[in-house]
Parts: structure tokens; sequence; C-alpha cells
């Protein structure tokens, strides 16, 4: 019995050390898978996507795995399943690096391709963004918006000004990830970057200005890509209205 009770006593510790040598394991296995991933992802993104898929499932919490499944679903245009995994990694590791960013660039992306499609149906949505407008009432959660303006798209694929009201969204929401990128990173050249094109179409030249200038002291070479881009816009704008 004394013996028993003794046992009894060492079977928590058993089963900890248990757990621990299975989780050791099954950190190994997917890192293997994710190391493999990383080695084909230029050449046979499918297979990377595999490899990650699996990688996770034997890890659920293995943040990095998540954030390269995210941005490989990110590049194939699978947007859902990309922002799912970038928040799963908000969850694992909200300190992830670039974490911000890609979430920005996410939201960047699906803006442009929503006023692309409302550029396509009516043209003069193409330059109406001129830093007045409101996509949403203030206090509303963005997100649920979206969800609103996609309803409308898919009722109605001719909306055009449904998804102009859905790019906005993105917009908006792609400038605030981008600042939680720079304020993560101040040097971060692409969040800067990317803000600056986010401002220039959003119809805020001043703050499109404000970050040629910050990235004249990080990166003059994209200080004078961002100059070239709204020059470019101005440009285009003036064309657009038969150069008055």
């Amino acid at each position: 019995m004394f013996f028993l009770r003794k046992f009894s006593c060492l079977i928590p510790l058993i089963l900890v050390v248990f757990i621990f040598n299975l989780n050791c394991i099954n950190k190994k296995e997917a890192k293997q898978h994710f190391d493999e991933a990383m080695r084909v992802k230029n050449t046979a993104m499918s297979k990377a996507i595999d490899e990650l898929r699996i990688a996770v499932k034997i890890d659920p919490k293995y943040a990095e795995a998540h954030y390269h499944l995210g941005t490989l679903y990110h590049h194939k245009q699978l947007f859902d399943q990309a922002l799912e995994e970038y928040k799963t990694v908000q969850k694992l590791d909200p300190e992830f690096p670039k974490l911000h960013y890609v979430i920005g660039a996410l939201y960047y992306t699906r803006g442009v391709f929503a006023w692309m499609k409302a550029a396509q149906i009516d043209e003069t949505f193409l330059y109406k963004d001129d830093g007045t407008e409101v996509f949403y009432k203030e206090g509303a959660d963005p997100v649920k918006e979206i969800g609103k303006y996609k309803v409308l798209t898919e009722e109605d694929t001719t909306d055009a000004l449904a998804f102009y009201n859905l790019r906005g969204v993105y917009y908006d929401l792609a400038i605030i990830e981008y600042q939680k990128a720079i304020e993560a990173n101040p040097k971060d050249t692409s969040a800067h970057y990317d803000l600056g094109l986010v401002y220039m179409e959003r119809g805020f030249p001043d703050k499109t200005k404000a970050q040629i200038q910050i990235l004249e002291n990080i990166s003059p070479g994209h200080s004078l890509g961002l100059q070239q881009q709204m020059e470019m816009e101005e440009a285009q704008k003036k064309m657009l209205k038969g150069g008055k």
C-alpha cells in the first residue's frame, strides 16, 4: 500500500515529462515540414502551402509557420485565409515582426482590387476620393462595414458605389495597420512607402509629402520613388480631366 501511495505521487511528474517529450517531438516534426516549405516556396508554392498546413496542424502554436502560410495565401489571392492566419499569429505573438505590415498590405491589396472594379464599372470613381470621403460612421466597426459592402457587391456585381465604399474601408484599415507597423519600427521603409501610397490614393497629398520627407532620411531611393508616383498620379488626373 505504501508503495502504491508513493508511486501515485509520481504519476503527475511522469505525465509532465511525457507531455514535454511529446511536445518536443511534435515541434521537431513541425519544424521539418516548415523547413521544407521554406526550401520550395519560390518554386513550388502549392507544395509549400501543404507543408505549412501540416506544420501548423502538428504544432498549432507555431507562429512563424502561420505567418508564412498567410503570406503564401496572400500571394495566391486567398485573402480570407491569409487574414485568418495573420490573426492567429496576432493571438500567439502580438509582437511578431512585420505582422502589422503584412496585414496592412493585405487590406491595401483588397482595396485596390475593389477600386479597380468600381472604376471598370464607372470611370468617375477612379479619382473620386479627395480626402473628404467618409465610408462608415464614427464608432462603427469597419470589419462589419466590410461585410455589409461585400453583401451589396455580391447582390449586384455592377454596384460601383458599393465597390468604391468597400475600397475606402479597406484603405482606412490599411492606414491603421501601417501606422502600427511604423510605431513598432520607425525605420520600416516598406511601411512608410506603402502608407504614402495609401495617403496619395485617399486624397491626402500633404500626408503623402510627409512620408516622402521621412523616407528621404531613411531610404532616398524609396523617397524618390514615392515622389515619382505622386507626380504620375497628378498627371493622370489632369489627363482624365482633359488637361484642365
